[in-house]
């Protein structure tokens, strides 16, 4: 499920530029007056007139801090499922306050709530800290998810949430982190990775639940739910370790910010060549003028020139927690059991399987999204995934083996076009249509949508049953796709200027 997040800029801005054939050196800088252009694209690009094409000094390097940078979308990843197939195990070694079922919800909606409150705090990071000290403290909430190993209710319920917080930090400031980082020429390179992290934590996470095949391993006398419960730490300290410890890097535009510009140049100058620095530099100081002088408050995105776009993201939002396969993933033990009568080695197999699915659009969507445009690739996937969930409504009534197995094969199908439609598109169309503030807006209800499926689902399950679920799903997809076709355009080839007039935004 690819999380990425790139914020956008919704102006052109234009100013002169005194060059020489297009060329820049650390001798001969360029001097910026008012004429020529200066572009800041949709995804937050800031790109001169006559530029030079910006390269790094050691793609190895570069390569590690990006890496770093992404790693934390690992955790991501592997924040779905491995509560859900640890869930027997835990709960036979604590003391459960309520129903099996309602702690089952409380446990998984914990990490949202984290997330939410995560996401929100973040407003006031982006402005008071620089994005490497976002992302350090992140990794401590993330780092402390470690003492979630003592099998004590509270304390596991505790550092779950501080789990959640980091997610809901590190989701926002990743992307942003980035794209101010990287030369534009590899950012999308590295912003597809962000799909391979993240498929790749759930994948992994599927992996480790092959531990509780063995008998030895579950149960209330087992440790290894403590193993499993402690990956994710080792994923945010080896963050820490790279960013922070090892290559001591930042964004420049955020030391800019805070008046550090010699910082900034110096960060620069290691990781370009040195012929492409003082214009990286000059990009990195207009970019900030430039958002400087285009700030726009949360209450502006209430007004009729931004409505729609701003209804269109937060539905995106929706759909893509309320579609059914977010819930089968955060409780993929329990969707499973009921087509695997309880053989953990079957349920097992199912959950991994789906995980290896899930991973593989990762590979082909690049294609893809290089042959149509988002709206045709949004509509007919939501087309196809309606038929699915149809498909799986259908076979729930029945229990007879091969019913079973059409059905998986059906679940993976929906979860291949999950991945290969919705999930990407919901994160790169939101903040393509979207101002920085109505991206921002947008990702915050995406975590109030996963707390509310969190929380509910073990009850629709054992209330509803499979069938009963997907009735719901089916519904509130095929009223999105309704929604989508009345309100979503195309926007391939298009710039951000021109996707503002199709969005009748245009600054009149």
């Amino acid at each position: 499920m690819q999380h990425q997040l790139p914020f956008s800029t919704n102006e052109l801005e234009h100013f002169e530029i005194e060059h020489t054939h297009g060329s820049l050196s650390k001798a001969k800088p360029p001097v910026y007056k008012q004429k020529d252009q200066l572009i800041v694209n949709k995804i937050h690009t800031v790109q001169l007139d006559h530029e030079i094409d910006e390269d790094v000094n050691s793609k190895f390097h570069f390569t590690v801090i990006m890496v770093g940078i992404l790693s934390g979308n690992f955790g991501l990843g592997y924040s779905l499922p491995y509560l859900s197939m640890s869930f027997s195990t835990v709960f036979s070694q604590i003391e459960l306050k309520g129903s099996e079922t309602s702690e089952q919800g409380f446990f998984s909606a914990i990490l949202s709530i984290g997330c939410l409150i995560g996401a929100i705090f973040t407003k006031f990071l982006l402005k008071h800290t620089t994005r490497n000290q976002s992302l350090m403290i992140a990794d401590f909430c993330g780092f402390l998810s470690i003492f979630a190993v003592i099998p004590n209710r509270e304390v596991i319920l505790t550092f779950r949430f501080f789990y959640g917080v980091c997610i809901g930090i590190q989701t926002i400031i990743m992307p942003i982190y980035l794209k101010e980082l990287c030369p534009q020429k590899y950012y999308d390179k590295f912003s597809v990775m962000s799909g391979f992290f993240v498929g790749g934590g759930l994948l992994f996470a599927n992996f480790m639940g092959l531990g509780y095949i063995n008998s030895d391993l579950r149960g209330k006398d087992s440790h290894y739910w403590q193993i499993v419960f402690a990956i994710p730490a080792i994923v945010f300290l080896f963050r820490f370790t790279v960013l922070t410890i090892i290559y001591k890097i930042d964004s420049p535009i955020s030391l800019i910010i805070k008046n550090k510009p010699t910082k900034a140049k110096e960060i620069i100058s290691y990781i370009y060549q040195s012929v492409c620095v003082e214009q990286a530099f000059q990009k990195s100081q207009l970019r900030v003028q430039y958002d400087e002088e285009h700030k726009e408050g949360i209450m502006i995105l209430f007004t009729r020139k931004h409505r729609r776009t701003l209804a269109i993201g937060c539905v995106l939002m929706f759909v893509y927690t309320w579609c059914g396969l977010f819930a089968i993933f955060s409780y993929s033990s329990q969707f499973f059991a009921s087509m695997s009568n309880g053989d953990v080695t079957l349920n097992t197999f199912f959950t991994l399987i789906l995980g290896i699915v899930q991973f593989t659009p990762a590979f082909i969507s690049s294609i893809v999204y290089r042959r149509w445009g988002k709206r045709i690739i949004l509509l007919t996937g939501l087309f196809l995934m309606i038929i699915c969930q149809i498909l799986i409504i259908g076979l729930s009534y029945t229990e007879a083996l091969g019913a079973v197995i059409v059905k998986f094969i059906v679940i993976c199908l929906f979860s291949f076009l999950y991945a290969l439609t919705l999930g990407p598109i919901t994160w790169s169309m939101t903040p393509e249509i979207n101002s920085s503030e109505g991206t921002y807006f947008c990702f915050v209800t995406l975590y109030a949508w996963q707390l509310l499926v969190l929380y509910i689902f073990p009850f629709m399950l054992s209330s509803l049953e499979m069938s009963g679920s997907f009735v719901v799903f089916a519904i509130l997809t095929i009223s999105s796709i309704l929604f989508f076709y009345c309100f979503v355009k195309e926007t391939k080839g298009l710039n951000h200027t021109e996707i503002d007039k199709v969005y009748g935004k245009e600054d009149k």
